[in-house]
């Protein structure tokens, strides 16, 4: 087991949600309405939003799946075994320190871990399918973050710091919560990639009230991987399903719609439509996309702003280059078994975050084995994305 002379940083850890995450606080009207568990047969719970199925989650997400880092030899290539989430399946929620805060930092404190970005696991998979009751989008995530404020807890003693969830198919509202998180003492909010709605980009000067204020108050914007409205976009005009469950893709439907496809068009959208020229001290940071698709979107940006004109950009002429946009205000926390010390070297070592997964079944049981993957670089690069590039995020203000 690798040993380091400093507590790490982790930036991307995640909880498994009880059943009533967001039906706890929820107003009394839209309890029906919002996701909730079924728990009624002797079978495998089944989740719900409303009276129709949860898209993404058919079935409770912690119920049956893999434990923590079960998959590591196989994601490293050195096994044909563990292809699945599910491999030798436990109960998640009977797991203390997966769903208990008291718990997890005695967890953390073994692993060596000082701090963490806390991310959602059935809470990614929520938001896209909420837009279609608009009336109950905003009760239920405002619900979601009291649940969180709650139970984990936006970071106040320093170590675990809970992502808000947000949605920004309504500007106001999500300014709205997004203010009362701030004053409830979150520093992270996480959003789905992709347009708010469709036909919109995220960067259009509508949303410019929310990315001015996470500007002005240092928020980091977290994209994380989970349902996201590409499945509609991508999938149907080639005959593949609309809404495709987590973890049971064809081949086709993941290549469009669920790896990288999502991030690589939202950071495209950002940068595009000069948010950054906008608002240049906001924060995105992108979490479990990995990083293969980095490399290739900077060199393709860059050479399609070079050949054209000053006229392609529809929101005014960015002050710097897509690729030094990408370093300035982006941050990626890479799969561990992704090229991390190259893209240490692409966009610099201290825009790269350690994101151990901890505790799903394809990250890693022991955060601190992410070092392994960083031979080669300087003593001083692998404390930035160890411990000193989270621990940045946190003490910045715009």
């Amino acid at each position: 087991m690798w040993t380091l002379p400093y507590r790490i940083h982790d930036a991307d850890n995640h909880y498994y949600e009880p059943d009533d995450c967001f039906t706890r606080h929820i107003e009394a009207r839209f309890k029906d309405q919002t996701m909730w568990i079924d728990r009624r047969d002797s079978g495998p719970a089944r989740m719900y939003i409303g009276r129709e199925r949860c898209h993404f989650f058919s079935v409770g997400a912690g119920d049956s799946v893999g434990p923590p880092g079960i998959m590591k030899a196989f994601l490293r290539g050195d096994s044909n075994e563990g292809g699945s989430p599910s491999l030798r399946p436990i109960n998640a929620l009977a797991v203390p320190e997966f769903v208990n805060r008291r718990a997890r930092l005695e967890k953390m404190d073994e692993q060596n871990v000082e701090a963490c970005l806390m991310l959602p696991t059935t809470g990614v998979g929520i938001e896209p399918q909420l837009r279609e009751t608009p009336e109950v989008l905003y009760p239920s995530v405002r619900a979601f973050n009291r649940w969180l404020e709650e139970d984990w807890g936006f970071g106040k003693d320093g170590r675990i710091h809970g992502a808000a969830l947000l949605s920004l198919f309504d500007v106001a509202q999500a300014v709205a919560e997004l203010e009362r998180v701030i004053d409830a003492g979150a520093r992270f909010v996480v959003v789905t990639a992709g347009p708010p709605v469709i036909g919109h980009s995220p960067a259009e000067p509508t949303y410019d009230p929310f990315w001015a204020r996470c500007a002005e108050a240092g928020i980091n914007v977290v994209f994380h991987i989970g349902r996201t409205p590409f499945s509609e976009m991508y999938n149907t005009p080639w005959g593949l399903r609309s809404h495709p469950p987590s973890h049971r893709h064809s081949l086709m439907e993941m290549a469009l719609s669920f790896t990288e496809r999502p991030v690589v068009d939202t950071i495209t959208a950002l940068i595009a439509d000069n948010l950054f020229g906008r608002f240049p001290r906001l924060k995105i940071l992108t979490v479990e996309y990995g990083s293969s698709w980095v490399a290739p979107l900077l060199h393709k940006l860059d050479h399609i702003a070079r050949l054209f004109s000053k006229d392609m950009w529809r929101f005014g002429l960015p002050p710097l280059t897509p690729s030094e946009t990408f370093r300035q205000n982006v941050w990626v926390a890479p799969f561990f078994e992704d090229d991390v010390v190259g893209l240490a070297r692409l966009i610099g070592a201290s825009h790269v975050l350690n994101g151990s997964d901890y505790p799903h079944p394809e990250g890693l049981e022991w955060p601190v084995e992410f070092v392994e993957e960083l031979n080669g670089l300087p003593e001083t690069d692998i404390r930035l994305i160890m411990r000193d590039n989270f621990a940045a995020l946190l003490e910045a203000k715009a």
